[in-house]
């Protein structure tokens, strides 16, 4: 009986002390896993890399497992990198947790140059260009409004790189319109003030 008793001590610190040699300290997020930030080479991971652990201090890496964006709420700010620019006021982003999601441009509207039932505009290859140049691979921050997602699943929101709204830029540049949909208002004065001033001036897709 004391012998079974011993036995099982000893696997049961094995299995601890193995857990900890595996599992390395971090607070997890809502979807169990987190981003490795010091010391990565020791587990095997790259800096910055997701990951999640299993029972026994396993590492999983993010491919083996669907993740989540995070929860946006309105009126809520969010930090994440640009990973592709699909249209001039739409691209595709890396939340802090690896998810990646599509963002529409709250308030604006480039000429098209990926729609399926439409041509390429004209000025739509110069705006696309525009922020490609500007965005991809940058660290941005997404601000939300009140409407979080479109019809599409894409979430809805105002851009900025540092103190700059780029929705605002693309306007004020003539790279984009003014486009305004309820509910999300919070920045429309600032961006018809910008297109009036584009148009005054002929920038963009005004001279034409």
């Amino acid at each position: 009986m004391l012998l079974r008793v011993l036995l099982s001590l000893v696997t049961a610190f094995v299995i601890f002390f193995t857990s900890s040699v595996y599992a390395h300290p971090g607070k997890t997020d809502a979807n169990g896993g987190h981003t490795c930030r010091t010391n990565c080479e020791k587990w095997g991971l790259k800096s910055g890399e997701y990951h999640y652990h299993d029972k026994n201090g396993n590492i999983i890496r993010q491919t083996n497992k669907t993740i989540h964006p995070p929860v946006v709420r309105v009126n809520s700010k969010h930090v994440v990198k640009v990973i592709r620019v699909v249209d001039g006021d739409t691209i595709d982003v890396r939340f802090s947790n690896g998810a990646t999601s599509r963002v529409r441009f709250i308030g604006v509207n480039t000429p098209e140059t990926v729609h399926p039932q439409k041509p390429v505009e004209k000025y739509g290859k110069e705006a696309s260009n525009y922020t490609k140049k500007r965005l991809t691979n940058q660290t941005v921050t997404l601000e939300f409004d009140v409407g979080v997602e479109d019809k599409y699943g894409r979430f809805l929101a105002y851009v900025w790189i540092g103190k700059e709204l780029y929705n605002e830029t693309l306007v004020k540049d003539g790279y984009a319109r003014v486009m305004t949909i309820q509910p999300n208002v919070k920045y429309q004065q600032r961006f018809i003030t910008a297109e009036r001033k584009a148009r005054q001036q002929k920038k963009g897709l005004w001279k034409l």
